[in-house]
């Protein structure tokens, strides 16, 4: 695939994940003016519509997982900022994306055979968890491979609860969520709270 027609494969995703971030769903003609592509080009790349929402899926859980990596594996970070880093870019993520859950649930829904790479890339992934115990084994010194299984899924679940409550909240809620992940000191305060809990 040349330049130009990556460039415009990313136009296509761009779209894509920014209306049904806003809107929760989006149609094809929506998806191509916003992109500034037409019809024949969401054909050419992707075939229909469920396989854009499963590229877009793939592309955006492969550009999170990048930068995890990339953070859990910056030697100039010590072990405990890595951690806050991973974290804080974890639910920034989520939080700015939050169409990744509605393209979960759609895709889940219309196929139940489907098993989302977010899943499968963020959450079923061995090699970060190790990483993750690893950072906290060193700093906390704890050997026990089911106490660190626990922290770990303590602080996955710190983060993902989040996101889940301020999306519950935003689609069905009536009141303020508890956190503000618009607040960039609040959230950095939470995430602070949480790895001191975990790493106790």
């Amino acid at each position: 695939m040349n330049g130009e027609q990556l460039e415009t494969k990313e136009k296509i995703l761009n779209a894509t994940i920014d209306i049904v971030g806003m809107k929760g769903e989006a149609t094809i003609r929506e998806i191509t003016e916003k992109a500034g592509v037409n019809v024949a080009s969401i054909n050419y790349y992707f075939g229909n519509k469920n396989n854009l929402l499963k590229e877009v899926e793939n592309y955006y859980a492969e550009k999170l997982l990048k930068t995890g990596y990339d953070i859990l594996r910056d030697d100039n970070l010590k072990s405990k900022d890595k951690l806050f880093k991973w974290a804080l870019n974890l639910i920034e993520y989520m939080y700015k994306y939050p169409a990744l859950i509605a393209i979960i649930v759609k895709l889940t829904n219309d196929d139940k055979n489907y098993n989302p790479v977010m899943i499968k890339k963020i959450y079923f992934n061995d090699e970060i968890q190790e990483i993750i115990e690893d950072i906290i084994k060193d700093i906390t010194k704890i050997e026990d491979n089911r106490i660190l299984n626990f922290k770990y899924l303590q602080l996955f679940s710190g983060i993902l609860g989040t996101v889940i409550n301020h999306v519950v909240v935003s689609i069905y809620g009536d009141k303020k969520s508890i956190l503000n992940l618009g607040d960039p000191e609040e959230l950095r305060q939470y995430i602070r709270l949480l790895i001191d809990g975990i790493l106790k």
